[in-house]
Formats: structure tokens, sequence, C-alpha cells
């Protein structure tokens, strides 16, 4: 037997396969990947939602891992909670199992004339939409060529003793088949790729259906591996969605290992065909582990949280008063506008108050803290904008003209101050890693310096609340006096360095800070102007 021509087909296969599988996905994710992403955000405030969201992303982009890894990411922003992750890890195990059924389907070489009209769409239309279609038309082809490719190449081993030996103790010892699916899947980090090697094999018969179900359920271990690997210096709540991703697929492979000759026995009630029965073995493994955890969500958690321990960091995230629907009334549109740069302003000072704990205290949780506020307000300066830019283009009085005005000019001063807050508490971080503090009289003077610019800053805040000119005169003279404030710092400090008593590697990071602070209340300022100036 030529075992050197069958493994370079079967590994040639699996190539193709999974290069459809990636195609076809990246195809799927630029016809609806903003969609999906809307749907994880949106319907997940119950289990049962989250299961449904899960379900249907990884059915439209075919990768549990792709769901999951997005999720990962979506949690670790702060978008979604650890208990909103686990209802759609759920979900995208049903999903993922659209991808067997689909292979399940012994369409022989209808994939040549699939292929061509993909290519046909996705090389030659001129339409934006046409060339996503070609390219999912062209992904399922070469889906199915490389399911063809797989099935021809393992087709001799159904004649070689040593490899049917090897394949029916994978049924009689079920450990060794669970061993190997997961092994594979976390080398190929696809379970699909497992699961259409193993239809494959069903399709010319070298497996029976025990080994294949044993295999099956290794790859669900094997799968978790991507998310696993992509929630590595991730936020704790990402860490543990990805742990309970793991937690779910072995919990699953405990209980049903000891039954898989049973299990096997009404699998194949199921279906006459074996590729059909491995499908037909893979969702209904998955909707019934679905079925049996979904209202132990809770315990899931907790498992979660026991697992990797601590304290994780909440975030305020995304638009909560900028909604779509209210656009046809541009008069509320405009105050739900304001309110958005309210909460985006106090999310700003959150971050100055962090900022300085970074700057006085010993603990490097507060840059993360900083950094993920910042995010949140990058965040919010992009839906600010784009909601007041819609908001424009209806019909407005000259009053709400100008506060539209206001508000766009507004909410780019207090990015800015986001900006400069991440700055001071880098500053505090590289203060950290020095392993060294400033002198008395330094940290006394950084304290004013500190003070005096939040005073100016939550003025401002106060100024955008109430549109108040008599508070925003107050931030214009606060303003002057920190202003006045940072030239009499920086010469205190380079008095301080010419007698030797601050170290001399500590001096930028001082001037960095106060220049931060100053540059802070120079925004406030613009919003307290802008405010005495009727924009």
């Amino acid at each position: 037997m030529d075992w050197l021509g069958i493994v370079f087909q079967v590994l040639g296969g699996l190539a193709l396969f999974m290069f459809g599988i990636h195609f076809l996905s990246d195809g799927l994710k630029r016809a609806a990947g903003e969609k999906l992403k809307s749907i994880l955000e949106r319907m997940t405030n119950r289990p049962i939602k989250g299961v449904f969201a899960g379900a249907v992303t990884t059915a439209v982009i075919q990768s549990s891992s792709l769901t999951t890894v997005m999720l990962v990411g979506l949690i670790n922003s702060g978008l979604l909670s650890l208990e909103q992750g686990v209802g759609v890890v759920l979900g995208a195990e049903i999903g993922t199992t659209i991808t067997a059924q689909i292979l399940a389907f012994q369409i022989g070489t209808l994939f040549f004339p699939i292929i061509a009209l993909g290519f046909f769409l996705f090389f030659f239309s001129k339409n934006h939409k046409h060339k996503e279609y070609g390219q999912i038309i062209l992904g399922f082809g070469i889906l199915f060529l490389g399911m063809y490719t797989m099935s021809s190449g393992v087709k001799p081993l159904r004649a070689d003793p040593f490899m049917i030996e090897i394949l029916v103790s994978f049924g009689t010892v079920p450990i060794l088949g669970v061993l190997a699916g997961a092994i594979f899947t976390g080398i190929v980090q696809s379970s699909s790729a497992t699961t259409g090697l193993v239809v494959a094999m069903g399709i010319e018969n070298v497996i029976d259906l025990q080994s294949a179900i044993a295999i099956i359920l290794g790859a669900n271990i094997g799968t978790c591996i991507t998310a696993l690997i992509a929630s590595i210096g991730t936020s704790l709540n990402a860490k543990r969605v990805a742990v309970s991703h793991f937690l779910f697929n072995v919990t699953g492979v405990i209980l049903f290992f000891f039954f898989i000759p049973l299990f096997a026995y009404l699998v194949s009630l199921t279906a006459s065909d074996l590729p059909r029965q491995i499908a037909n073995a893979h969702t209904i493994f998955n909707v019934a582990m679905t079925i049996i955890m979904l209202p132990a969500v809770g315990l899931l958690v907790r498992a979660t949280k026991i697992i990797v321990p601590g304290e994780d960091i909440q975030v305020d995230r995304g638009a909560k008063f900028a909604d779509k629907r209210l656009l046809s009334a541009p008069e509320i549109a405009l105050g739900q506008a304001e309110k958005e740069t309210v909460r985006m302003a106090k999310i700003a000072h959150e971050m100055l108050v962090n900022s300085e704990k970074a700057v006085f205290q010993k603990d490097g949780k507060l840059l993360k803290t900083v950094m993920l506020q910042e995010e949140a307000v990058d965040e919010l300066d992009n839906i600010i904008e784009a909601y007041l830019i819609k908001i424009s283009r209806k019909s407005l009085t000259k009053k709400q003209r100008k506060k539209l005005t206001l508000l766009l000019h507004a909410i780019s001063d207090i990015e800015r101050v986001g900006d400069h807050a991440n700055n001071l508490a880098e500053k505090g971080e590289q203060k950290l890693r020095q392993k060294a503090g400033f002198s008395k009289s330094a940290y006394k003077e950084l304290a004013l310096m500190f003070k005096k610019t939040r005073e100016c800053y939550s003025a401002a805040v106060r100024v955008l609340e109430t549109g108040d000119k008599r508070i925003a005169k107050k931030v214009l003279k606060l303003e002057t006096e920190v202003d006045y404030l940072e030239k009499k710092l920086e010469k205190a400090h380079l008095r301080r360095l010419k007698r030797g008593t601050c170290r001399a590697e500590l001096g930028p990071i001082y001037i960095d800070i106060i220049r931060n602070l100053e540059r802070t209340s120079d925004h406030a300022r613009n919003i307290a102007y802008a405010v005495l100036m009727g924009f």
C-alpha cells in the first residue's frame, strides 16, 4: 500500500477543506460580520438569548472557535459580561454542528460547477455584494473538494488490517479515540476539520459509528485550545469565558463517554447512511449538552470564578442614550446626545481620579482600569460624533445647531482629556517600575496640581450639564491658576534637581505629569469658553 501517497492526499484534502472553511467564513463575515457582532452585543441579556445568538453567529461564520475568540474580545473590552458570554458559548456548540450536517450531503462532483460559479462571481463581478456571494459559494465548493479529496485518500484504508484495527480500537477503547480527536483538533485548531475528516472516512466506510463518536467527543475538547490561547493577556472575565468553554465540553464528554455504545445505537436509528449518522451524533451531543447545561449557567459561572479567581475590572461601555430610533425627532435626539456627552465627560473624570491614584499608589491594576476607560471614551467619541452628524442632516433651528456645534467641540475636548488621563496613569506605572518615589515636597505639589485640575475639569462637566455661565467663568479662573501653578512647579522641581533632593531619572516623569494636567485644564477651558460664547 502506498502510505506516502495516502498521507499526502489526505493532508492535501485537509488543507483544501480548511482553506474552504476559512474562505467561506471570511466571506460570511464580510457579508454579515457587523450584524453578527451587533447580535452578540444586544441579544445576550438572558442565557437563552445568548444561546440563540451564539448558535446563529456560529452557523453563519462556520466556526465555533471564531465565535468564542470574538466573544473573548467583546468581554475583554467590557461590552459583554461573563454571564452573557457563557450563554453564547453554549449556543456556539450548536451552531458548529451545521458544518457536519452540510458535509453529510454526498453531492458527488457537483462541487466543480459550484467552484466555477463562485470563481466567476468573486473574480469578475464589479458589484461588491456579488463578490461577497461569490466568495461564499467558492468557499463551499472548495470545502466539498477537500472532502472529496480526503474521502478518496482514505478509501484504500478499508482493506488495510492494521488501520482497521486502530480505528476499531477507538470504538472498543473510547479513550483512545477521544485523545486522538482532542490532539488532532488542538493541532489544526478546527473541530470542523476533524469532523470533516471523520465524515470523509464514514463516506468510504473506513470507520464505524462508535469510533467516529469517540473522535468527535475528543474534537469538542480540542476545539477549546483556540479560545484558551486567545484569552492569554486578557481580562479575568475573558479568561473565564474561555475556561467555561473548556468546562462545558469536558463535562459533556464525561457524561457521554460511558454510554457511547448506547448513544451509537440511538444515533443509528436517526439515519440509514453512516456519514449522516456521524453528523447527527455531533448535533445530538451538542444540543443535548446545551439543554442540560442551560439551567446550570450560574453554576458554570461560579466554577470558572473558582478556577480563575480574582476581581475583574468593570468599565461602563457603549451608548445608553444615543438611540437611532429618536433621530426622527431631532430635538429629542439632540437632548439624548447631550446626555451621552455628559456621561462621556464623567467617565473621563473617573479616569482623572484613577490616574491620580496610579501616580500616588503602588497599584499596577490602575493603569489597566484607565486604559479600559480610555477605550470606552474613544468608543463614545465615535458613537456620539456619528449620531450628531445624522442629527445635523435634519431640519434644525439656529439654537439647535449651536447646541450641536457645542457638543461636537465638547466630545473632542473630552476625548483629549481621556488621552491625558491615560498618559498620567502610564507615568504612574513608569514611576512604579523605577521602584522609587518623589520627594515629600514634590508629592505635595503634585497633589495640589491634581486637585486644581480636577476642580477645573469637574466644573467644566457641570457647565456641560447646566449651561451655567457663572460656573463657566469659574472654569476660566481655575484654568489660569493651573497655568500659573505649572510654571511654579517646574521651577521648584528644577531647584530640587540642582540640590539633589529628587532623583534625576524621575525628573522627566514629574514634568510630564504636570504638563498633562495643565493640558487637561486647557480642554476644560475650551468647553467652558464654548458655552460662554453661545456655541
